[in-house]
């Protein structure tokens, strides 16, 4: 067993917002003067807004029993926020979570979050597309499980993003055409255009809205060589169908050409102390083969054959060697006291090392891109909801939603992904109302989901090499590693012996995905939450079914045909309970302390978020959880101080689809957050987070590759370097 702890100790984030505001009004009266006072008018919305949908209750911030941090548009243009990851400068417990430089979600509590689109949780994004946050009417950021009526997600936390339209709130409609441009330049060729424009109409005698959000961007980077581009268009359409009936619909649609981008490689104490660059050509490998004269195809990477086991490809990488946990009986290799067992190492291991190595010194913007890297997405989400009001102050609403997302990347370190018309389908029906008698009054909702996943998941990652490009150089034909197609043996055919075992491969193989699963969800699930007033005190209950049916299958073969699953589409059906209770008490004082326990589900899953054929069968791609969180929260009675602290403990175990590792996260932390309006002039926002999480794993995964036996090659000792090679430890959570 392997445990990794890690201490994140985050100094407390403040942020100071000038803002034009117009000063208190006077009046004067004939017999004295009197003086009204207004207070401090929001001009940017910094405080939490009245009404929160954290749980679906009309319930405020303040009041929930959970951590949240709500983010307004007001607040979303005054700090200049752009993407997720600016996120976490209002988020406590939330940290960036770029996947190789595209910002596609953040991390919460020590676990990636999920993001939602008006209560609907999308696919997975950990770094296909940058998800933009300009066209938001606000955001919210609950830490720890969603609430039972979103469905499940990630025990970490979750972003729910709710688009502008054309309603001022929850049923009043804007008053007027209005609307606005932006234009953002910036240093690096940052280009950035976003319009809206909002307008109510009619129908007959009905009123209705629409709000259309678009922006573009088409910028430069201060990494050379990183030009991210997206495009998007939301547009949202409200109207009131009948007296009692309302219709919400709309979409967003985005594309994105984008690269991901490892930074610096070769890293070493010295390089990020003093800039010190190990400089080197990687060893020639590359052939005259005309199929691939600018890159390295499998043959010239790595050695095809059948002594090589089918999990590593069939063959032995000539660049670089995946390790994984070893015991005393298989491994060859040690690091920092753990035993790997490394296939093709140490006997391969010194052919990775580079040839003429030198040192150099090397700035932040020369990193490991390539000109032909790309990262290409077209994500499309749509909605569409009927509101109806019954008799008994009984609201019920349908509301329809789908996502999709085609996804294609290729990056010359030795990584293809596709993910082709990956698709998510939800419905869901509930019904709001209350009741109350002497001393209580009770909201309830209560209803039921279906949800549909049909996933597609291709990753080539065989073999992949980060040690061997010299940035200073730039790539070459030995150290671009040729990216993966649909049909790699199209100019090569696999030979078999008598007994149809594969011995070989005569003709040019191209690289294969290592990874293809196909997976498909079908959930259904029947919630019900109740929030209970009793003069100061509140209860919070909430309570999940969930039903799912899963088939997935591993399709993938290594270059020799040998299947990496065992060609069989698993499926299975499984029941389980998800609950949460909430207690808090309102002070005279304003203050609200609370205390939450929630047990809840998860799909364990790979980076699309598709069901993993080897956790099927076991039933293992269900994770349970369990939180304890205390806090308290205060607003001042002129509503110009909110502040907020949580304190929680939060566990979890699952298996990982990269490693197929059982780990156990443990994660416990502190929380703080506070926003006060200070005069009419300046605003200030401060947050405060301390994490420890604790991972036990029975796996982890290694990459080993040359920089360090380069600097063998420069005169240090062979034997200290190989067992302190490593360049890299992946750890996946």
């Amino acid at each position: 067993m392997n445990s990794f702890k890690h201490n994140l100790l985050y100094v407390a984030t403040v942020s100071v917002l000038a803002t034009s505001y117009v000063a208190p009004s006077f009046a004067q009266e004939e017999a004295m003067e009197t003086i009204s006072i207004t207070g401090v008018k929001d001009v940017n919305s910094l405080m939490p807004p009245e009404s929160s949908s954290t749980f679906g209750f009309d319930k405020s911030l303040v009041q929930t029993p959970r951590a949240v941090t709500e983010v307004s548009a007001d607040l979303i243009q005054a700090y200049g926020l752009r993407s997720v990851d600016d996120l976490v400068r209002m988020t406590p417990g939330a940290m960036t979570s770029s996947f190789f430089g595209i910002q596609g979600q953040m991390d919460i509590r020590g676990e990636s979050a999920d993001n939602y689109f008006r209560g609907f949780r999308r696919i997975a994004n950990p770094g296909a597309f940058k998800t933009n946050i300009r066209g938001a009417k606000n955001l919210e950021v609950m830490r720890g499980p969603v609430s039972p009526l979103y469905g499940t997600g990630s025990v970490g936390g979750q972003l729910n993003y709710s688009p502008k339209s054309a309603k001022s709130d929850a049923t009043k409609y804007i008053e007027s055409t209005t609307g606005q441009i932006d234009l953002t330049l910036g240093s690096y060729s940052q280009k950035i255009l976003a319009g809206e424009v909002g307008t109510p109409f009619t129908i007959g005698d009905k009123q209705g809205g629409i709000y259309v959000f678009a922006e573009v961007e088409d910028s430069g980077s201060f990494y050379h060589g990183s030009e991210p581009s997206n495009e998007m268009l939301q547009v949202a359409i409200d109207l009131d169908i009948s007296d009692s009936t309302t219709m919400e619909m709309g979409f967003q649609a985005q594309t994105s050409d984008s690269i991901q981008v490892p930074d610096w490689n070769r890293v070493t104490q010295d390089l990020i102390d003093k800039g010190t660059y190990i400089t080197g050509a990687a060893p020639v490998r590359n052939s005259d083969n005309p199929i691939g004269a600018d890159r390295l195809l499998p043959q010239e990477s790595g050695f095809v054959t059948p002594a090589a086991p089918y999990f590593i490809n069939s063959s032995f990488s000539g660049v670089g060697s995946f390790c994984s946990a070893g015991t005393e009986d298989n491994s060859n290799f040690v690091y920092n006291g753990n035993l790997l067992s490394c296939p093709g190492a140490p006997g391969f291991i010194d052919g990775y090392a580079l040839t003429n190595p030198g040192t150099t010194q090397i700035d932040h913007k020369t990193t490991f891109i390539d000109d032909i890297d790309f990262a290409d997405s077209t994500a499309f989400t749509a909605y569409l909801d009927f509101t109806t009001y019954l008799d008994g102050d009984i609201t019920w609403k349908n509301q329809f939603y789908y996502d999709y997302m085609d996804h294609t990347k290729y990056q010359s370190w030795g990584f293809t992904a596709d993910y082709p018309g990956a698709k998510a389908a939800e419905f869901r029906s509930s019904f709001k109302f209350d009741s109350q008698g002497d001393g209580y009054f009770i909201q309830h909702i209560t209803g039921l989901s279906i949800r549909n996943e049909d996933l597609d998941y291709n990753h080539g990652f065989y073999d992949e090499t980060f040690d061997f490009r010299d940035i200073t150089v730039g790539p070459t034909a030995n150290d671009r590693i040729d990216w993966a197609v649909e049909d790699p043996y199209e100019d090569a055919t696999i030979l078999y012996d008598e007994d149809n075992n594969p011995i070989g491969i005569e003709g040019t193989v191209r690289r294969n995905y290592n990874e293809e699963q196909v997976s498909t969800v079908t959930n259904l699930g029947l919630f019900y939450l109740a929030d209970i007033t009793l003069d100061q005190w509140s209860i919070l209950l909430g309570g999940r079914y969930d039903y799912y049916d899963v088939e997935s299958e591993d399709q993938a073969v290594s270059l020799l045909g040998i299947p990496f699953g065992d060609g069989l589409v698993h499926s299975d059906t499984e029941s389980v309970l998800s609950y949460n209770i909430s207690v808090s008490y309102m002070m005279d004082s304003g203050l609200i302390p609370y205390a939450t326990y929630a047990k809840s589900n998860s799909l364990t899953t790979n980076q699309l978020g598709g069901i993993v054929p080897n956790s099927v069968d076991n039933g293992e791609y269900i994770a349970d959880s369990d939180l304890i969180e205390m806090g308290i929260k205060y607003t001042s009675d002129d509503e110009s101080i909110y502040a907020a602290l949580s304190i929680y403990d939060q566990e979890k175990t699952d298996r990982i689809g990269e490693t197929q590792a059982l780990v156990a996260v443990s994660s416990k932390g502190i929380e703080f957050e506070a926003r006060a309006l200070l005069n009419e002039y300046f605003s200030i926002t401060t947050t405060a987070t301390h994490i420890e999480t604790t991972e036990v794993s029975d796996n982890a995964l290694a990459i080993i590759n040359g920089a360090e036996f380069a600097k063998c090659r420069m005169g240090c000792s062979l034997t200290k370097y190989m067992v302190d090679v490593l360049v890299a430890i992946a750890q996946f959570l």
